[in-house]
């Protein structure tokens, strides 16, 4: 065990998918967690928050897209070791779509870039294991349900 104090964090990302490319951001540099990794569009789902209602908002403040979401892709964990604190989270991943038709990307300070890519290029940026998986996953789903 460690002395360090335990945050469970509940995290909620949304595959955003456009004429078969999925969005991604590039984290800013001046972030303390991972700078400059590249990332789906997700956050923190508040207390009491319901899950369909966290992942609209998240999607929203960093991205400025209006979303629905359409169906669970996956869920995996993961942990960022501070030196006072360990964030054991679990990041659900859902796919969404646009509602509005305006697919104009506005980015948050908390990033820096983004891109649409295809399951090809997403091998072009550095992004985490965890979060290839999801993209893949999504890309099979959309085969599945036809979109």
């Amino acid at each position: 065990m460690t002395d360090k104090l335990i945050q469970q964090k509940v995290v909620l990302g949304g595959v955003v998918v456009r004429d078969g490319k999925v969005l991604i951001l590039q984290r800013s540099e001046n972030e303390t967690v991972l700078p400059g990794l590249w990332e789906l569009p997700s956050g923190k789902k508040e207390p009491l928050e319901e899950t369909e209602v966290a992942l609209i908002r998240e999607v929203e403040e960093e991205t400025g897209l209006k979303v629905a979401v359409k169906a669970l892709v996956s869920v995996f964990d993961y942990q960022i070791e501070k030196p006072d604190v360990i964030r054991d989270s679990t990041q659900i991943n859902f796919l969404v779509e646009v509602v509005d038709e305006n697919y104009d990307v506005k980015t948050s300070d908390e990033h820096q870039a983004t891109a649409w890519v295809s399951k090809e290029e997403m091998n072009d940026y550095e992004i985490s294991d965890p979060v290839k998986k999801v993209i893949i996953k999504t890309f099979d789903l959309m085969t599945k349900l036809g979109i």
